[in-house]
Parts: structure tokens; C-alpha cells; sequence
């Protein structure tokens, strides 16, 4: 897990004006999953970055964002405009065809129990990847 990678997600938790406290604990339980100690996550939601060039990141990990930025964004049971906004910016600055949001979304909302396996979607959302 990189900086980079809980930095998007913190920056799409506050678009919306208000980090509710699902939003924390799941960036929270994303960067303590991926080896982050507790004062780097922190550090994230303090110290804000510019979002670096996502273009040459391997496709799994572009999956891995996407994914769950998607989360994120659905944590709270509410879609803000803000939100599906950033979403697009990074679904494009991964390399994504704009429509993949809109796919991503579907299959996560739609179908809680398909959602919960993330690697059951991947082979229809990498399909969306620009080459």
C-alpha cells in the first residue's frame, strides 16, 4: 500500500466537506491491511499531497484503487456530486475509459454479496483499461 494510494482515498473522504467516521475506519483498516502503522495513516489525513501520475502502475493496482475508491465512495450510503467527480478524475488518471465508474458502481451497489469479492469483477473492469 502506498501513500499515494491512502492519499486518494483521503482526499475523496473529505470532498464532500464532512469525513464521516465509516469513511475513517475503512481507510484505516485499508492501510493497517496493507502494513501502514497507525501515525502513517494519521499522517495522511493531515498532510495532504498532490496526486502523482497513476499512468504506470501495474493493472492490478490500478484495479486495487479503483476498487476501492468505489468503496469509499459508497461507505456512507450516499453519492455526492463531489464524489463521483473525483472518482472520474481518477478513474482517468488510471488509465480507465470514463464509463468504468459508472460499471464499478453498478456491480458494488447492485449485488452486496458479488461486491464483497472483488476478484470476481476484476476481469470485467480491467476490460476498461485504455491500452
Amino acid at each position: 500500500m502506498s501513500r499515494t494510494h491512502l492519499n486518494i482515498l483521503v482526499q475523496l473522504a473529505k470532498v464532500d466537506g464532512v469525513v464521516v467516521k465509516e469513511e475513517i475506519d475503512l481507510i484505516t483498516q485499508i492501510g493497517k491491511a496493507n502494513g501502514m502503522s497507525e501515525e502513517e495513516i494519521n499522517e495522511c489525513f493531515m498532510e495532504e499531497s498532490p496526486i502523482e501520475d497513476l499512468s504506470g502502475l501495474p493493472d492490478d493496482q490500478k484495479y486495487d484503487y479503483i476498487y476501492s475508491i468505489v468503496q469509499l465512495m459508497k461507505i456512507d450510503g450516499r453519492l455526492y456530486q463531489e464524489e463521483i467527480k473525483f472518482c472520474a478524475r481518477m478513474s482517468a488518471k488510471l488509465g480507465y475509459a470514463e464509463n468504468v465508474l459508472l460499471e464499478l458502481m453498478l456491480k458494488i451497489y447492485s449485488d452486496p454479496v458479488l461486491s464483497a469479492d472483488k476478484d470476481h469483477i476484476k476481469s470485467t473492469i480491467q476490460g476498461y483499461l485504455i491500452k
